[in-house]
């Protein structure tokens, strides 16, 4: 029988639960370039929670292999399952047909012993305000997710708004909010905010006017509501919640309404899992078990978008206390980059599994060369030259055994819409002929 590699698991784990709980994410590559095949699959560590960094250059695979890990999840047996929940920022709305099973796929999948397989415990969520537009595009919507107003803090406006602590815009947000908290406490409305803007008489009518638009803007991204959606919603045991954001790539603030919503989500998922450590501990001391949410996996695209390595956008903080202080309440973050140079220095250093595509561009190589040389036997440019060129090789860092591997990350069983278009026509899941383009992107 070939043995096993298994990744992220320390001595101890590895010990007392062997490959339980593990994700099969691929195999390891022997040999170089067009010589290399494969041999011992790798075992990725679920049991713990991790800080994973998925990288590598456009088209490389890097959204594809998060996939894989949520699929791992979705197969890991019931009562290790119902331990996790899994929470993915889809940027790029691509993950909503995960639903369905590989079928294009199916030949390959059966040299890896797979078979095509939707996932039937994820589910999408989709900004109210849009819920139709994605149902007119025959997507299926699970439910529909808004951001509770009062829950925002006023320098979470502020960012995204672009403006200051200290400049008068951001003086008057501030005040505002100040004096809604007062009257209402957390159940106020975008509407109370501008009413409260029209009212103040301290501040000159320009800046007035220039931030009620900003509201009446923001009123129109469909998100914000007096009750939002709750927290306890998206992290339910054994489910993959898909919240899907891609809309706001049509919207000018469009990266700072995502920062907004992964601050604020970032900041409930951390203080609802500090409670729920608490009643955990309680209860292995007591013997009496108390409800929580389960531990969480939260997935995100583009994370350089979110905590850039110069300047920083109202979830930067939020983030990075994940990224730092997530992994005692039972935080896992898989952060995915096109650009590791982009991203703020100490998601990089924190990062104690790297899965690394193909990457060319010289900063980056030198950003993931910054968190490797410690244990790198050659330089990590050359790790990448001898990958074969197939999509889906990477080099994987693993910080527990402080060793690097060369891996082919498996095909995915769920269906991936991502990838780009094709003008030359192909067969459909249900047999009607469509391009590419059609099936990728999941968008009228």
């Amino acid at each position: 029988m070939v043995e096993k590699i298994v990744i992220g698991k320390d001595w101890k784990d590895l010990k007392k639960f062997g490959e339980k709980g593990t994700a099969y994410i691929g195999k390891h590559v022997v040999g170089k370039g067009e010589e290399s095949h494969l041999t011992n699959p790798i075992q990725m560590d679920l049991t713990r929670p991790h800080i994973v960094l998925v990288c590598g250059k456009r088209g490389t695979g890097k959204s594809y292999s998060a996939g894989v890990v949520a699929e791992e999840i979705y197969k890991l047996p019931d009562e290790i399952r119902m331990n996790l929940s899994v929470l993915m920022i889809d940027t790029m709305g691509i993950y909503w047909s995960m639903k369905l099973p590989n079928e294009k796929d199916i030949e390959m999948l059966k040299e890896w012993g797979l078979k095509p397989e939707g996932l039937a415990n994820a589910k999408v969520l989709v900004p109210k305000g849009h819920v139709n537009e994605y149902k007119e595009a025959g997507i299926t919507v699970d439910h529909p997710f808004t951001l509770s107003v009062g829950e925002l803090t006023a320098e979470d406006w502020i960012t995204t708004f672009g403006f200051s602590m200290i400049d008068e815009h951001g003086i008057m947000i501030e005040r505002v909010m100040e004096n809604l908290k007062e009257k209402y406490g957390s159940k106020y409305s975008i509407s109370d905010i501008i009413m409260e803007m029209e009212k103040d008489k301290r501040t000159e009518q320009k800046v007035k006017d220039a931030l009620v638009n900003r509201f009446l803007a923001a009123k129109g991204w469909g998100l914000f509501e007096k009750e939002g959606t709750k927290v306890e919603d998206l992290l339910k045991p054994g489910v993959i919640s898909i919240l899907d954001v891609s809309h706001y790539m049509r919207v000018s603030e469009s990266w700072s309404i995502r920062a907004m919503l992964v601050a604020l989500l970032s900041r409930k998922i951390f203080a609802q899992r500090l409670k729920a450590r608490k009643a955990e501990e309680y209860g292995q001391v007591t013997g009496q078990a108390r409800k929580t949410i389960p531990m969480v996996w939260m997935m995100v695209d583009e994370m350089h978008q979110f905590i850039p390595n110069e300047g920083s956008t109202a979830a930067t903080g939020p983030v990075l206390t994940l990224i730092k202080e997530g992994r005692e309440p039972g935080i896992s973050l898989l952060m995915i980059t096109q650009r590791p140079d982009k991203l703020h220095e100490d998601a990089l250093s924190q990062a104690d599994l790297v899965i690394s595509h193909r990457l060319t561009s010289k900063a980056d190589i030198e950003a993931l060369r910054s968190i490797m040389q410690t244990y790198m036997l050659e330089d990590i440019q050359d790790y990448l030259n001898d990958l074969p060129r197939t999509k889906g090789s990477a080099i994987i860092l693993d910080d527990n055994s402080e060793r690097i591997y060369q891996a082919q990350i498996r095909p995915r069983f769920s269906w991936h819409a991502g990838g780009s278009p094709i003008i030359i026509k192909e067969k459909s899941l249900i047999g009607e002929e469509k391009t590419t383009g059609e099936k990728s992107t999941g968008k009228a």
